[in-house]
C-alpha cells in the first residue's frame, strides 16, 4: 500500500471512531508545553480533527497549567494521546488519574495512546480506578495495549491509528526544504533508547548524521519563553502560557520538525513521529524498534502492509514489499 492511501484510510479509522465519541463541547488537556516534536504533532493532528466537528473547544491546558476548576457535567474531557500512558512517564500518569478522580461526573476521553506498566502492582492498581469511572473511553493506538486494556478494566476501549495521521498535508508541505544528499540515522537518547548495531544498515551510505529532534539536543528560546509564559500564567492565573502555545509554539515547532526531517534523503529512526512524519511527506524510511515494543507494536497493527518501509525489531526484520527501498 503506498503512503497516500495508507494516511487515508487511517483517517477514515480516526473518523470514524471519535466522531460518535466526542458528541458536546469539550476541553483539551495534557497539551505538550515541552521539547518532544512528536507529542506536538499528536496535538496538530487532533486540532485539525476536531475542526471538523460542531462542538466547541472550551479551554486549551498542559499537565502544568490546567487548574482543576469546575466543569459542568456536560463538558467533555479530552486528554491528550501519545506514548505516556503507564509507569515510565509517571507525570502524565499522575495528571491522567488526577482528572480521572477529579472529574467523576464527566465524560473523559483518553486519545490514542502506547500503553505500557513494568510493574504489574500498578497496572493492578491503576485499572481499578480506571474501571471505576463510568463514562471513561481509553483510545489506543495498537493492538498489544488494546488487548491489555480489554483485559485489565471495563471501560470502552477503542483501538484508533495516531492522531499525528490527521495532520493537514498541505500545511506542513508549506515548511518542507530542500532534499540534501545525505541519510539520517534519528537515535533517541531517553528511557526507550535500544542498543542497536545501527552499522550494519547505514553501512552503504556516504554521509549520515546521528541526530535526536533538535529540540531534543538542545533547550530553543522558544521553550524557554514558554516556561517563563507558563510562570507567569500559574501566578497570575491569566492564560498567557496556553494563549502562546497554542497560537505560536506549536506551529514553530511542528515547521521546524518538518523543516528538519525533509531535508535528508535517507530516513533512519528509533522514534515512531520521524516514521509518521515520513509518511505525511512521502519519504521511505527505515524504522527501529524502542526499548519495550511500541514501535513494533505500532508497526504490526497500522504499518505492515506500507511499501517503501523497512522495520528492524529484535525479532525479525521486517522488509517492504518494494525491491528499492531508498532513492
Amino acid at each position: 500500500m503506498d503512503f497516500n492511501e495508507k494516511i487515508n484510510k487511517l483517517r477514515t479509522e480516526i473518523a470514524k471512531a471519535l466522531i460518535p465519541v466526542i458528541d458536546n463541547d469539550y476541553v483539551l488537556l495534557g497539551l505538550p508545553y515541552y521539547d518532544n516534536v512528536g507529542d506536538v504533532l499528536i496535538w496538530e493532528g487532533t486540532e485539525n480533527f476536531l475542526r471538523t466537528l460542531s462542538h466547541k473547544c472550551l479551554k486549551r491546558a498542559s499537565i502544568d497549567t490546567f487548574d482543576f476548576g469546575i466543569l459542568d457535567s456536560n463538558v467533555i474531557i479530552l486528554l491528550q494521546g501519545g506514548g505516556n500512558f503507564g509507569d515510565i512517564w509517571i507525570e502524565h500518569q499522575a495528571f491522567r488519574l488526577k482528572i480521572i478522580e477529579k472529574y467523576p461526573q464527566n465524560k473523559i476521553v483518553i486519545l490514542p495512546q502506547t500503553v505500557f506498566y513494568t510493574d504489574d502492582f500498578i497496572l493492578k492498581k491503576e485499572c481499578v480506578l480506571l474501571s471505576d469511572h463510568s463514562r471513561l473511553t481509553i483510545c489506543v493506538r495498537d493492538k498489544r495495549s488494546y488487548d491489555l486494556l480489554k483485559m485489565s478494566t471495563s471501560n470502552q476501549i477503542l483501538l484508533i491509528p495516531d492522531m499525528a495521521f490527521y495532520i493537514d498535508l498541505q500545511y506542513i508541505h508549506r515548511f518542507v526544504g530542500k532534499v540534501r544528499d545525505k541519510a539520517l540515522l534519528l537515535k533517541r537518547k531517553d528511557k526507550e533508547i535500544v542498543d542497536w548495531d545501527f552499522n550494519e544498515y547505514i553501512k552503504g551510505e556516504r554521509w549520515v548524521e546521528v541526530r535526536d529532534w533538535p529540540s531534543m539536543e538542545k533547550k530553543s528560546l522558544l521553550l524557554r519563553l514558554l516556561y517563563k509564559l507558563v510562570s507567569i500564567q500559574i501566578k497570575t492565573n491569566f492564560p498567557i502560557g496556553d494563549i502562546f502555545a497554542f497560537y505560536y509554539y506549536r506551529n514553530r515547532v511542528i515547521a521546524q520538525g518538518v523543516e528538519f526531517v525533509s531535508q535528508y534523503k535517507n530516513i533512519y529512526t528509533t522514534r515512531l513521529h520521524v516514521a509518521i512524519l515520513s509518511i505525511l511527506l512521502n519519504k521511505p524510511f527505515f524504522f527501529f524498534d524502542n526499548s519495550y515494543g511500541k514501535n513494533s507494536s505500532f508497526f504490526d497493527t497500522w504499518l505492515f502492509d506500507l511499501d517503501n518501509v523497512e522495520f528492524i525489531s529484535k525479532k525479525y526484520v521486517q522488509r517492504s514489499k518494494c525491491n528499492c527501498l531508498l532513492l
